[in-house]
């Protein structure tokens, strides 16, 4: 009898690490090195992903084959994403170099060497045009029809981001000190002005008609602000405090609500109009990101080495990694999750 027992102890204990683990993966890219960004095509085919090792991939989406890598000489990439409805991938690395890219063959179209490491590489709309922001300050508006450089611009030293206005008249980029410079494209003149919130600024996101301003602070300060593009209107009009420093924050579709994160290990859902949280998402560590599934109803999130899916405040699924995890996104469907990792690997997950 009591050997009986001992095998059946011995059988749940073999057993347990089994049970704890994370469900597999339905498909996994192995990289040389831990990969900075991934993101599907438009119609989900292919998946691109880059390294810290200076490569950018495109892979098979249904049987994981490389099909194309464009190297960056061993430079960390910083920035790799698709453009022209997937026939163009456009790169950045810590040089300052920037590719335009054949995504089907990866021949080069246009190549830039930026003043030091880019810190925003975002383009317009139409994506004609593409914003940069190094470093050092140094600021620029690219064509992507011709090359040719459409507008300079220099930023303090200590600018952290930089954005186009919504109707891209103006190129706007903040410092951790809480000023605001903007530009006006056309004529360059530049107006500077300062957020009211105590504590280092981390980021800003406007409102898609420029009205508001969304602002998170190292204090755990997130705060909602009235603007006209050249000033903000006295004190914040919404805003939630973390207990941490805040690692971002961004709007929902409607702009009704706002979803934010911190290194107090939460995720906070809360509406803009009553400053109020109305979800509360706890985890093990600090949060590093989070996103909403397309229908704003879930949430996809990443701590330490693990990827968390919440229904409303509840944990229904988490998968893991061997090494922090750097990002994820949902499919357009909201079937599948991507995520990538320091431990050198894309992984797709069934949900």
């Amino acid at each position: 009898m009591i050997r009986f027992l001992i095998l059946a102890l011995l059988a749940i204990i073999a057993l347990a690490p089994a049970a704890a683990q994370s469900p597999e993966a339905a498909l996994t890219l192995q990289h040389d090195g831990g990969v900075v960004t991934a993101s599907w095509n438009a119609d989900e085919t292919q998946i691109l992903s880059a390294t810290e090792r200076g490569q950018v991939q495109v892979w098979s989406a249904e049987e994981g084959e490389l099909l194309l890598e464009i190297s960056h000489g061993g430079n960390p990439i910083t920035h790799a994403i698709w453009l022209q409805d997937g026939a163009a991938i456009l790169s950045a690395d810590e040089s300052g170099l920037v590719l335009l890219s054949s995504a089907e063959d990866g021949a080069m179209q246009m190549s830039w060497q930026l003043e030091g490491m880019p810190i925003a590489l975002t383009p317009n709309a139409a994506q004609t045009a593409l914003l940069t922001l190094t470093r050092e300050g140094a600021g620029a508006i690219l064509s992507l029809s011709d090359g040719a450089r459409r507008f300079d611009f220099a930023a303090p030293a200590e600018a952290s981001g930089a954005v186009f206005s919504a109707d891209e008249s103006q190129v706007r980029a903040w410092t951790e000190a809480g000023q605001v410079h903007a530009w006006d494209v056309a004529s360059g003149d530049e107006v500077v002005y300062s957020l009211p919130g105590r504590g280092m600024l981390l980021g800003l996101a406007w409102s898609a008609d420029d009205s508001r301003v969304l602002a998170w602070y190292t204090s755990g300060a997130v705060n909602v602000y009235k603007t006209d593009g050249a000033s903000v209107s006295g004190r914040a009009i919404s805003g939630v405090r973390h207990s941490s420093f805040v690692q971002r924050a961004i709007w929902s579709s409607d702009e009704s609500l706002v979803m934010s994160w911190a290194g107090d290990d939460t995720v906070h859902i809360w509406s803009v109009a009553g400053g109020r949280s109305q979800q509360v998402l706890r985890h093990e560590d600090w949060v590093i990101g989070a996103r909403w599934d397309p229908a704003e109803t879930r949430v996809l999130s990443w701590s330490h080495i693990y990827v968390y899916l919440w229904d409303s405040e509840t944990q229904w699924q988490r998968f893991r990694h061997r090494n922090l995890a750097r990002g994820a996104i949902w499919n357009s469907a909201a079937t599948q999750v991507m995520s990538w990792s320091w431990d050198g690997t894309v992984r797709v997950w069934d949900v």
